[in-house]
């Protein structure tokens, strides 16, 4: 087996909400069908996940097989809390929004050509959502030792 050095693991935050990808829609426009994503937050979201990845990583793609664990957090709305600041007992436990896979498909689409050559590369995947004080983003990427090269 030979030995490759890396400089993974990585990991870096970007803060605001995550933004989920996944849901299109669809219009014709001069007799041709145009798609375009359903959220409008994916595009910014996936310039500051790219940005804060090329700050963090300033290889070159790798190709090596690699983990990657994304920890999402979520600032509770208001409304999950009492006029008291306590927790309302009909606020749910977890963020149901976006859902965990479409979650995870913008970031990993974001990472593509900046840390990794294609998304492909990730053979483990971890995503966490949770309420927080402020919304943003942890995200960690490493070489995954558990596959012979």
């Amino acid at each position: 087996m030979t030995a490759i050095t890396t400089s993974l693991p990585i990991e870096f935050v970007v803060k605001g909400a995550a933004a989920p990808q996944g849901s299109k829609r669809a219009f014709v426009r001069r007799g041709r069908a145009i798609l375009v994503e359903a959220c409008k937050r994916l595009n910014p979201w996936r310039v500051a996940v790219s940005t804060a990845a090329r700050l963090a990583w300033r290889l070159h793609p790798t190709t090596l097989p690699v983990t990657v664990c994304i920890q999402a957090v979520y600032a509770r709305p208001q409304s999950h809390l009492t006029r008291q600041g306590g927790l309302r007992s009909s606020a749910p436990a977890f963020p149901r929004r976006p859902d965990t896979d479409k979650l995870c498909r913008g970031i990993l689409d974001a990472l593509t050509g900046v840390v990794v050559v294609d998304d492909s590369q990730v053979t483990r995947l971890t995503c966490n959502k949770s309420w927080g004080d402020r919304d943003e983003c942890t995200i960690t990427i490493a070489q995954d030792l558990t596959l012979a090269i």
